[in-house]
């Protein structure tokens, strides 16, 4: 079978890269930039709220935000244990003989030059990990399946930072992956398998995105593997309610603190303490027991 990559330029997705060219052939990669953002300048963070009206309760917020993100959203990239956790090469892309690579700008993968383009090199499956929202045509292409790696178990927690916003809400329960169909949705299509990585007290907001991503990867390999066995895979329909989708904006300083109060006051510690029964409470699909962290 014929096997595309369509995932973006951070280096987790490097890894997620490397490693299925360890486990299969693929004919193409297409690294998707992120979206355009302009790095505020501290002047800018600091007038900006004074502007609005918001005061020096808002300068606060800006700035603790901005830290957040320089420590967390960006900050895994420099964690102690990222080359323990990832099982591939993450500094960069290891290109093979036979494979094409292709860099595209954010959104250009709905483009008719990029569908055509992809259309022309007949793929069977398309592996997806953290590309913009896929539009029917570019779905439609492999003749097999297209499939997803969500950072986050779904129905539950779809959308951004879906590892994060359970420790906010209280449920680290919901820290988990999920390999799914694409559809034209947000992580809604049929699920074909779900983990919860190993935690363990002494995780950080940092380490538990690597596992995530990592005990992921190994899912979504594994689901190519059994399609290029059986020729498809059993998959699972999503419940239509009970779910909660989170968009960029919703990750607001409140949300933060929140999330890193929560993990100081020993919200993995409880969990972990409780599993089986904190567990029980939501049911996963497809359900497989992590591998690395075990």
């Amino acid at each position: 079978m014929r096997i595309a990559i369509l995932t973006r330029t951070g280096f987790h997705h490097t890894s997620f890269i490397n490693r299925l060219q360890e486990r299969f052939e693929i004919a193409c990669v297409v690294r998707e930039s992120y979206p355009g953002r302009r790095e505020k300048r501290l002047l800018e963070t600091v007038t900006g709220p004074l502007v609005r009206g918001d005061g020096l309760y808002g300068v606060r917020e800006e700035l603790f935000l901005k830290r957040f993100h320089e420590r967390y959203s960006a900050g895994f990239r420099r964690h102690r244990v990222v080359g323990q956790y990832l099982q591939a090469n993450f500094e960069e892309v290891e290109k093979k003989n036979g494979t094409g690579y292709l860099d595209v700008k954010c959104g250009e993968i709905n483009s008719e030059g990029f569908a055509s383009h992809i259309a022309s090199l007949r793929p069977d499956i398309i592996a997806v990990l953290g590309s913009s929202v896929i539009k029917p045509a570019v779905i439609s292409i492999p003749s097999v399946a297209m499939i997803n790696l969500h950072s986050g178990l779904s129905p539950y927690y779809r959308g951004v930072w879906s590892y994060g916003w359970p420790i906010v809400n209280g449920e680290p329960e919901c820290i988990g992956a999920t390999v799914h169909h694409v559809n034209a949705g947000i992580d809604t299509g049929d699920i074909i398998f779900q983990t919860r990585p190993r935690l363990d007290e002494s995780d950080d907001l940092n380490t538990i995105f690597l596992k995530v991503i990592a005990e992921g990867t190994e899912l979504l390999a594994d689901a190519i593997e059994s399609i290029q066995s059986n020729g498809r895979i059993d998959s699972y329909r999503q419940p239509r309610h009970g779910g909660r989708i989170y968009r960029t904006a919703d990750l607001t300083a409140y949300a933060a603190r929140r999330c890193l109060r929560n993990l100081e006051k020993g919200a993995i510690a409880r969990y972990c303490a409780n599993k089986a029964a904190s567990d029980a409470r939501f049911a996963l699909y497809g359900y497989v027991s992590p591998r690395i962290f075990v």
